[in-house]
């Protein structure tokens, strides 16, 4: 079983329960079992500034939420180490104003995780060959 990473809006979608195939959460409910479902810490972030930007809207309040998320056994939160800071800054040939979507592609790189998205920018970025998806993770 492969490490899966969620990006942000994969994360909203599965908590708030929209938008995602039943392939995707086939996998998503399979890494839980596995222990092998990944956020990035950075998604806890651009989800709170959306908040507080009023560009969404979630199910209960921001703290609750969080505290939902990181209550489901079997996910995994990854904090931003150095390491990642620094892999989010020299990514070869990326195109990312995006900060949090830097992070999250070097968390995918740093751990070989194998994100779920559906960023076009970040899909075809994996495309050429810089970083995994999940196999549904397609458009």
């Amino acid at each position: 079983m492969n490490q899966i990473l969620l990006d942000t809006h994969t994360l909203i979608w599965f908590i708030e329960g929209t938008k995602l195939k039943n392939d995707e959460l086939q996998i998503i409910d399979s890494a839980i079992e596995n222990n092998h479902l990944n956020i990035s810490s950075i998604s806890i972030w651009e989800i709170a500034m959306l908040v507080k930007k009023n560009k969404i809207a979630l199910s209960s309040q921001l703290y609750e939420w969080v505290h939902k998320v990181q209550s489901i056994p079997g996910l995994n939160t990854i904090n931003l180490s150095a390491n990642i800071l620094l892999e989010s800054c020299n990514l070869p040939n990326h195109e990312f104003a995006d900060p949090a979507d830097r992070m999250i592609i070097a968390t995918c790189r740093a751990y070989n995780l194998k994100l779920i998205t559906y960023d076009t920018n970040i899909i075809n970025y994996a495309e050429r060959g810089y970083l995994k998806l999940a196999e549904t993770a397609t458009i």
